[in-house]
């Protein structure tokens, strides 16, 4: 489908199908040719939508048409030779947006549906581009607009004698609530990336752990160079697989020890950085050795679990899950376990209707609520209400921006380069 937006859009199509745009909406049966030879390109289909009701808010004409490469470069041959230019990435959705089509919560939630590989990714993705989350963003923002309505009046017509007084007791109620409700939100980030990116699970543990040899079991593939000398992991190694239809990338780490090699000791530092980034980590320990146990516990926010490797050369502390991944023993269980993890994560917290699914939610709804108490200790305290209301003011421009309604350059170039080409 090669696709026209624009004031000429109609008017293109009209000479290469010589169907009336009249018929808005209505698939045409057609004969596309070149104008400027007569000859035939294809014979497919046309449809035309009316601004403002297409997808751009323009004038939009779609040329429906055999997929071939040939096919397809002799129409936008023909459509550039009458004018048209082709779309940079990401133009149709952002002529969308600039004509309110979709807001830049949704913006996202379109470039997710398109990248999504499982039925989590698309649901979750739908959820949003159908408006859900920011239907939510809305609700949190009516009330605060409300609030500095009700602050910035005492400001205006400080001399009217029916607004001379603020009772700080309501809305300071008003303030703690959407605060509270704001960082709830905020704390179904990890649920959101989970569902959308799958979870990062991280295999860590000293050299010589068995970790390579258990990401290859975990896998089914011969993705991780094994050897018996310890330390032969230098980087990080990265398997993406969707066990049970939930989508997982195992990233095996090299081992972590004290070294002299400043190679060794680069590997260690990623090995942490990947930790501090994983959702689940498989602490792995070798049963039959002692070296992990000099090992600290990781530092990490993940749902960490303990793996007893290498159980056929010796039995591993009961607390562990005990694998002997060159015979598969016990692999499977692990690999379910981590998988009813990754499940748990992807819920998220009970009551949360919705979820966010990118780190510019998670820090937009963290600043709002921090504009939120600090306008409602100001007006605890006493404070004059125009700095009250400045704090109001930094909080409904932080989900305004969350939005697209006051979002910089640099947020909007970062989300629409990640659109291809004709999206």
């Amino acid at each position: 489908m090669v696709r026209l937006s624009g004031s000429q859009a109609h008017t293109i199509a009209q000479q290469i199908t010589g169907r009336p745009a009249g018929h808005a909406a209505l698939l045409q049966f057609c004969a596309l040719t070149d104008p400027r030879d007569g000859l035939t390109i294809d014979r497919g289909y046309v449809v035309f939508f009316k601004a403002p009701r297409s997808f751009t808010g323009q004038d939009v004409a779609e040329l429906q048409v055999h997929g071939s490469p040939a096919v397809t470069d002799k129409l936008i041959d023909a459509c550039v030779a009458l004018g048209a230019r082709l779309a940079e990435p990401g133009e149709f959705t952002w002529r969308a947006f600039e004509a309110g089509k979709l807001d830049l919560v949704q913006v996202e939630a379109l470039a997710d549906l398109i990248a999504a590989q499982s039925e989590t990714q698309r649901l979750t993705a739908l959820q949003q581009l159908d408006g859900g989350l920011s239907a939510q963003i809305a609700k949190l923002r009516a009330p605060l607009l409300a609030a500095l309505a009700q602050v910035e009046a005492r400001l205006d017509f400080a001399a009217e004698p029916h607004l001379a007084h603020l009772d700080p007791a309501p809305l300071l109620a008003d303030l703690a609530e959407l605060h509270t409700k704001m960082i709830e939100l905020a704390g179904t980030a990890q649920a959101g990336q989970v569902r959308l990116r799958g979870a990062r699970v991280v295999l860590f543990g000293a050299p010589n752990a068995g970790k390579s040899t258990l990401l290859n079991a975990l896998v089914g593939l011969d993705r991780a160079l094994v050897d018996p000398r310890p330390g032969t992991t230098r980087d990080t190694l990265e398997v993406q697989t969707a066990p049970q239809g939930v989508l997982i990338t195992w990233i095996d780490t090299a081992g972590v020890r004290e070294a002299e090699d400043p190679v060794e000791r680069a590997g260690t530092a990623r090995a942490q950085s990947e930790v501090e980034r994983a959702d689940v980590v498989l602490w792995c320990r070798s049963a039959n050795s002692k070296d992990s146990d000099d090992l600290p516990v990781p530092r990490t926010q993940a749902v960490l679990l303990q793996v007893a490797t290498k159980t056929d050369l010796g039995a591993g502390p009961p607390e562990q899950i005990a694998v002997a991944a060159p015979g598969g023993a016990g692999v499977g269980a692990l690999r379910d376990h981590v998988v009813a993890v990754v499940r748990e994560l992807a819920r998220g917290p009970r009551s949360a209707e919705v979820v966010i699914s990118r780190e510019r939610h998670r820090h937009a709804l963290i600043a709002a609520a921090a504009g939120l108490e600090r306008a409602r200790a100001g007006l605890a305290n006493g404070l004059e209400l125009e700095l009250v209301a400045a704090d109001l003011h930094d909080a409904a421009d932080e989900l305004g921006e969350m939005l697209g309604t006051f979002a910089t350059d640099a947020v909007l170039g970062a989300i629409f380069s990640s659109f291809c080409i004709g999206k």
